[in-house]
């Protein structure tokens, strides 16, 4: 029986198109952030983690990486020569941070800020940031009971907007 292959998608490579629906997906959190409506914080939470991802995936990908799943190299058309390691494919925030922190010694995890909150220990570092982030992914995108998350709040907002305008030195080169 024949090898089916996939090839890659258009966008795996395309750095400023991850980045331009990272910027979509970040509006959109902020307008639910400000709305001051707490059930809205359980949808701009979750946005505001895939704008984090997306803002990742596209530093990455300027870096040099393609968005496909390692899981599927064997089904890839030969010709494009991807290997594992190559390829970045992941959920989560604190692992897309480590692989561009051992990329990149200018992306240092460790970074402080200090962000409006009364809920949150600040300062904060920015690894700690996507730390908070990464179970909104997966306890607040659907209706399960959370483990991680015990709340999401205003305050997350104000922790995104550092951790974004923490990452736009390394968006900025992608425009």
């Amino acid at each position: 029986m024949a090898t089916t292959y996939v090839a890659l998608d258009r966008y795996a490579r395309n750095a400023a198109e991850w980045r331009l629906s990272g910027d979509i997906d970040y509006r959109a959190s902020k307008y639910l952030f400000e709305s001051g409506d707490p059930f809205l914080y359980l949808v701009a939470a979750p946005l505001g983690h895939l704008a984090l991802e997306k803002y990742l995936r596209a530093i990455l990908i300027a870096d040099g990486m393609t968005a496909f799943d390692p899981r599927r190299l064997a089904r890839l058309y030969p010709g494009v020569g991807l290997k594992k390691d190559e390829c970045v494919w992941d959920h989560k925030l604190v692992v897309l941070a480590n692989v561009f922190a051992a990329r990149n010694a200018n992306f240092d995890l460790d970074a402080r800020f200090v962000a409006p909150t009364v809920v949150v220990e600040m300062p904060m570092t920015i690894m700690k940031a996507f730390e908070m982030f990464d179970p909104f992914f997966s306890e607040l995108q659907y209706p399960v009971e959370p483990n991680l998350v015990d709340e999401s709040g205003e305050e997350h907002d104000f922790v995104l907007d550092a951790v974004v305008e923490y990452l736009e030195s390394f968006l900025k080169k992608i425009y």
